[in-house]
């Protein structure tokens, strides 16, 4: 095997465990803690069967993500529909279902069209900037921002108002940040998360517009599954 080729396997190594982990790992993780806080709590029958729903609709999720993550294998599509209108209806259903305010705000250089690739890696980092939101922060609110940085380049930020994380660089990063700054390689732009305890996190990517709006040549954009929350019943 010649180091050309072992380059290779390693890569698809690495982007099939991030895929594994953003798509099947996290909804399963996520279903575990539901079900053990779920068995620490005073419910009627009503509340049982409400989490056997949400279970079964879990379960449909990682069978979905399993499947699409087979065709994707064998090749990507984009959206096929508004980068914009996507994540507006991603944040609406967030809200919806975790409790956390969810805004987007769309500035007047952002761009009308993107290419399929961008759209589609956007709306990943979105949604696992959402998911962190979730598990993580105990964030109350969360915006996101689409906004012209420069006169050639657009930049997505992705704020809340929780907690904070540790960003501290000698510390390994999960799959997640990682997944999320190699999508933002991908489309030829940088990532950055700035948190301080206390004070919430700022996710930020900027890229460059002749790359989203374009055709790149060589852009390997890959899929994640939507994440999905635990009702908490009205509370």
């Amino acid at each position: 095997m010649d180091d050309t080729q072992a380059g290779v396997e390693d890569h698809l190594r690495r982007l099939l465990a991030r895929e594994l982990h953003d798509r099947v790992a996290q909804t399963l993780t996520g279903m575990l803690v539901e079900v053990e806080n779920f068995k620490s709590e005073q419910v009627d029958w009503k509340d049982v069967v409400h989490q056997l729903d949400l279970i079964q609709t879990s379960t449909r999720e990682v069978l979905a993500s399993i499947r699409q993550l087979l065709h994707d294998l064998r090749g990507e599509q984009g959206l096929g529909g508004s980068f914009v209108e996507a994540v507006r209806s991603y944040a609406a259903s967030f809200a919806l279902k975790t409790g956390i305010a969810a805004q987007i705000e769309v500035g007047e250089g952002w761009p009308q069209t993107l290419n399929g690739a961008a759209s589609l890696n956007l709306f990943r980092i979105v949604e696992e900037a959402l998911a962190n939101v979730r598990m993580h922060s105990g964030a109350k609110r969360v915006e996101i921002e689409l906004a012209e940085f420069s006169e050639t380049e657009v930049s997505l930020m992705i704020r809340d108002d929780g907690r904070g994380v540790d960003t501290d660089p000698d510390r390994p990063a999960g799959f997640g940040t990682i997944g999320m700054r190699e999508r933002a390689v991908f489309l030829g732009g940088k990532l950055r998360i700035d948190s301080e305890m206390g004070r919430g996190t700022v996710i930020q990517a900027v890229f460059p517009k002749r790359l989203l709006a374009g055709q790149p040549a060589s852009v390997p954009a890959t899929n994640s599954q939507s994440r999905r929350t635990r009702d908490e019943r009205g509370h």
